[in-house]
């Protein structure tokens, strides 16, 4: 009976009171001392036997939690944080731990370096390394055997760490265990651990190494293939890359043609301006060393050309045009949406554009260096006054293409002696380019160019000359003038100024008669007196001969009282108020400043010379 009471209790997974019980009312009724033993000894067996049923359920139940969360795992995961997010999350479910985490082995800098951890209550644990040999992580890291402790800061078999004991601390970590994470050699350590002292048995460690075994292998298939879709993408990015690539050398090799077709065809700069622009999208434009628009896609305004011109701030795209060391220009995309984004293909274009607008802008040049002798003997004649008619210059003129009738600056370029060399051809390609003469005389070029601006010309052509010469190039400008018959004048007061402007030592610098005021009368040879007086009270005396007044005498009178309204009246034996009138015509004529500081002592100076002038008439 006492042994059927037993089995039935294991029969029934009885409580373990029950036994003791069952024993207890079994004593009360043997019959004898030996069949008490004997009822001992089956209780013993019985327990033994529900402790050996107990274990093997245990071990059941861990196997199927291991088998699920291998099953888990198995799922194709790409991201390896999310893999090994999932380990330690299962690997504190199959403990029932407080918490566990991972880290992974960097053998070169020999530590173990934290990942992720689940039942973490701050952050103190994030980017800890945990150097090999120290504390339970770095012990099993480095031997790659299990290891646990009941208790981490009591533990002597354990090496220590500052930083490593105050992410412990941090989490008020107590009983730790670590396994290693395994292929062919020890990639990282799995671990777990409770917040409260007590051994983790054996079948805790092993299951948790178990679990550590298959870990690793996912890890492992997880790195393989996400390694495995980069190297993918890189292909794939890489071939998408060299089709790009080939489609753009096409399409550069195929604008090259269609460039050499147009210069082969005898086209020029703006055929090929066009053809690129096309392509390219934006505004695309061809500036001169004076940063003068020579040829530019159809439809650019006025206004982005003004723009590009001479811009090299990264707003626009500046190739310069270059044939040796010769500066031929620049050529300047404006891309169709800014920031401009210059990508191969645009840059082939730009670069191949370039060098064919450098051969038709070296070609112009050669062109017009042949016709420079040509343009510089009439120039010559030009400027020689002689009693003959301008008929037959004229003449001549219309064959060569130049157009004297134009409004011309006349520029007089003075360098050293031993910097001449190259001075006759630069000022050749300088003339040339602005539809302009050239010619040497006395060692200083002479140029007559297009222009209603003589100063801003004269700036230009003595920035552009000092570049290409490597040497301070002073410059005089006169003009502008419409008749040729007016050359002769013009390049004697522009020789003046460029003189004055040596005597003055502004070496590099250009000026005309207007920029040196009296100081390029006193001190330019050959200045003209009269010129001086019409430049500077023209208006004034032109006024005074069709009407008949009175102004240039009242003037007289204004500047000998000491500018005097009431002793002007008084002098003149006219009204106060007539002189105001008559001053108010005069700053008319002359413009508001005619009486500031700068300009009063030209207008005195020019007072002056028109008496002088009319006495010595007398």
């Amino acid at each position: 009976m006492n042994r059927r009471s037993f089995l039935q209790l294991l029969v029934d997974e009885a409580p373990l009171p029950h036994y003791d019980e069952v024993l207890h009312a079994a004593v009360a009724t043997a019959a004898s001392p030996a069949e008490v033993a004997d009822l001992h000894a089956e209780h013993t067996l019985a327990l033994q036997l529900r402790d050996t049923l107990e274990k093997r359920r245990s071990r059941q139940e861990q196997q199927r939690a291991l088998v699920e969360c291998a099953k888990e795992l198995a799922e194709d995961r790409s991201d390896p944080d999310a893999i090994l997010s999932l380990i330690v999350s299962q690997a504190q479910r199959l403990l029932g731990c407080d918490m566990s985490y991972l880290s992974l082995n960097d053998n070169a800098g020999r530590a173990t370096c934290m990942q992720v951890m689940v039942g973490a209550t701050s952050s103190a644990w994030k980017d800890v390394r945990i150097p090999f040999g120290v504390g339970v992580g770095g012990r099993v890291a480095a031997t790659g055997t299990p290891f646990s402790t009941h208790d981490y800061f009591s533990d002597e078999r354990l090496t220590h760490d500052p930083v490593v004991d105050a992410s412990v601390r941090a989490e008020r970590q107590v009983s730790i265990v670590a396994v290693p994470l395994r292929n062919s050699a020890v990639i990282g350590v799995l671990f777990a651990a409770n917040r409260t002292p007590g051994w983790f048995s054996h079948d805790a460690i092993a299951l948790l190494g178990s679990f550590a075994a298959l870990a690793a292998t996912v890890i492992e298939q997880a790195r393989s293939r996400h390694e495995q879709a980069q190297t993918v993408t890189a292909l794939r990015q890489a071939n998408e890359t060299l089709r790009q690539r080939a489609l753009d050398q096409e399409k550069a090799v195929a604008a090259h043609d269609q460039s050499m077709a147009i210069v082969l065809r005898g086209g020029g700069v703006q055929e090929v301006v066009t053809a690129v622009g096309d392509q390219l999208g934006g505004v695309l434009a061809i500036f001169d060393e004076f940063e003068t628009p020579v040829a530019w896609t159809p439809g650019a305004s006025e206004k982005i050309l003004k723009a590009m011109s001479g811009a090299r701030d990264g707003t626009y795209r500046v190739t310069d045009l270059v044939a040796g060391t010769e500066n031929l220009g620049t050529l300047v995309w404006a891309p169709p949406a800014a920031p401009a984004q210059v990508g191969d293909l645009e840059r082939r274009l730009l670069t191949r554009a370039a060098v064919v607008a450098s051969l038709l802008q070296l070609f112009s040049r050669n062109l017009a260096a042949a016709e420079a002798r040509v343009r510089g003997e009439l120039l010559d004649d030009l400027l020689t006054p002689t009693p003959r008619t301008y008929t037959s210059l004229a003449e001549r003129a219309h064959r060569i293409g130049y157009q004297p009738q134009k409004r011309h600056a006349v520029v007089v370029a003075h360098i050293r002696a031993e910097n001449r060399q190259s001075l006759a051809s630069v000022a050749s390609d300088l003339a040339a380019a602005r539809d302009g003469l050239s010619t040497v005389r006395d060692g200083q070029a002479i140029l007559v160019i297009p222009s209603d601006d003589p100063s801003l010309t004269g700036r230009r052509i003595a920035r552009s000359m000092t570049m290409r010469l490597g040497s301070p190039v002073t410059v005089g400008a006169a003009g502008p003038v419409d008749d040729p018959a007016d050359l002769p004048a013009a390049y004697v007061e522009a020789l003046a100024c460029a003189q004055a402007l040596l005597r003055l030592e502004r070496v590099g610098v250009a000026a005309t008669a207007a920029d040196l005021g009296y100081a390029g009368l006193l001190l330019g040879d050959g200045a003209s007196a009269v010129r001086f007086v019409a430049r500077t009270l023209g208006p004034v005396i032109r006024h005074d001969e069709r009407r008949s007044t009175a102004l240039m005498e009242t003037l007289e009178a204004y500047f000998a009282t000491g500018q005097s309204l009431v002793a002007s009246a008084k002098r003149l034996h006219i009204h106060p108020n007539t002189v105001t009138q008559r001053l108010d015509r005069v700053r008319r004529l002359l413009g508001v400043d005619w009486n500031s500081p700068d300009h009063m002592l030209e207008v005195q100076l020019a007072l002056r010379l028109h008496r002088l002038g009319r006495e010595l008439d007398d």
